[in-house]
């Protein structure tokens, strides 16, 4: 009997969902192709976002993607960053190592976050023209319950987008805040795996200006509030960042209430909270977060979560593992790793099914937790409370650059692990570079 092509539905079409639909979409060994169903709450593509980029085995899957060349060219331009104090003067300076083995903190893969969306969903459609896929891309939808049965999972959908259906396999992709991940595993219902680290960022787009560079500008104030400028590729605008870092990892209710109201809210807040720091760009930024479309905040949170599958339902990118830094590349190694181990399964039955997903949970996970390791305080390090922290700050910064031990420290850590390796599932030597 002929093996009956896998019926997967992905919740959320951002960088993980739509790398796991593509991944499926073009994985050699995955036949027949599967029937792939990708929704997302936001009623349409999501075209903003700050700056993100691509690290360590994340490079490997987007060359066997092959998508490197096309997000190359979709860099930012960004060639490394800046430190600067309140008269925009350089206090340190670290430039990208142009190196894609070793990257600094401005990736060889520095790209915004909208390009990359949009990107891998254009990538989709070619794929559900050209390659036999049959990908169902649904916006404005959203999982309204979940049910896990011995023939399939049960979901109904919450808009009337689409009709109850069972599918083989679902795949939770809807980020830190997700929704599906409580249905998937009752253990999270009480939202313990999101830890905060005390830091909240605004994004926003503001005009480029004659002297902007083409530089990541980070600026540091008292009370542990920063403002980034980060160049955008269109050279008519730059990526405007504003933080706010408690002094503990732990929320800060002021700012929490105001994320649950609106971005008004959340705007009069920052002016509250930079209306006495000292910066030459401070006005510059605030007129421009005023005036934008495209304003968003957020808390910077891990997901630490013990448990990704059960039976045929698997987590991926944040919902399973976010952290800062690496998160990115993170989604699409777990889209990669999903499609990956799906591609060996010979029926549909749920013990394989299963099989496949326990795989990539224990295949991963060594790595996942290696990547979400971070040393406590190391945000509250980098963005202090008292004017004496921002100047032991600043001379710590300008020691090393001076001395010239930026260089040896600027080895991308994620590299170093050689006792975690990417598997292949049949990649290698089976695709070249889209054109």
């Amino acid at each position: 009997m002929s093996k009956e092509p896998l019926n997967i539905l992905i919740s959320g079409a951002g960088i993980a969902g739509a790398t796991l639909a593509l991944c499926l979409a073009r994985q050699p060994h995955l036949e027949p192709k599967p029937n792939i169903t990708l929704i997302e709450r936001a009623p349409k593509p999501r075209t903003t976002g700050q700056a993100i980029d691509i690290r360590g085995p994340g490079v490997n899957v987007i060359r066997r993607m092959g998508i490197e060349q096309k997000i190359k060219a979709k860099h930012t331009t960004e060639t490394g960053i800046c430190f600067v104090d309140q008269a925009g003067n350089t206090v340190a300076k670290f430039d990208a190592t142009g190196d894609t083995e070793h990257q600094t903190a401005t990736s060889e893969f520095e790209i915004l976050r909208g390009e990359l969306t949009e990107l891998l969903l254009d990538e989709v459609q070619e794929a559900n023209e050209k390659e036999n896929v049959n990908i169902n891309v649904v916006y404005g939808e959203t999982i309204a319950t979940l049910k896990e049965e011995d023939d399939g999972v049960q979901i109904s959908f919450t808009n009337g987008m689409l009709e109850a259906q069972k599918f083989d396999v679902v795949a939770a992709a809807d980020g830190v805040s997700s929704q599906t991940r409580p249905m998937m595993l009752d253990q999270y219902k009480d939202g313990a795996e999101v830890n905060p680290s005390g830091m909240y960022i605004a994004f926003f787009t503001a005009p480029r200006l004659e002297h902007d560079k083409d530089i990541w500008s980070w600026f540091t104030a008292p009370s542990g509030l920063a403002a980034h400028l980060r160049p955008h590729r269109n050279k008519t605008t730059m990526g405007a960042y504003l933080a706010v870092t408690n002094s503990k990892s732990e929320g800060i209710p002021e700012v929490d209430a105001a994320l649950s109201k609106n971005v008004a809210a959340q705007k009069a807040l920052l002016h509250e909270r930079f209306a006495n720091v000292d910066y030459t760009e401070k006005k510059r930024m605030l007129e421009a977060m005023d005036q934008s479309e495209d304003f968003y905040m957020q808390q910077v949170a891990r997901v630490l979560t013990s448990k990704w599958t059960s039976s045929r339902c698997a987590l991926i990118g944040d919902s399973a593992y976010a952290v800062m830094g690496m998160g990115t590349s993170l989604a699409m190694i777990g889209a990669y790793m999903v499609a990956g181990e799906l591609s060996k399964v010979q029926t549909n039955s749920a013990a394989e099914i299963s099989a496949a997903l326990q795989r990539y949970e224990d295949g991963m996970k060594p790595f996942a937790t290696k990547c979400q390791k971070m040393p406590n305080g190391v945000l509250q390090l980098a963005n202090p409370q008292t004017t004496l922290g921002v100047g032991v700050l600043r001379s710590v910064l300008r020691f090393v650059y001076w001395t010239g031990l930026g260089k040896l420290l600027s080895s991308d850590r994620w590299q170093s692990d050689e006792k975690w390796q990417l598997p292949d599932y049949g990649w290698e030597g089976a695709k070249t570079e889209k054109s």
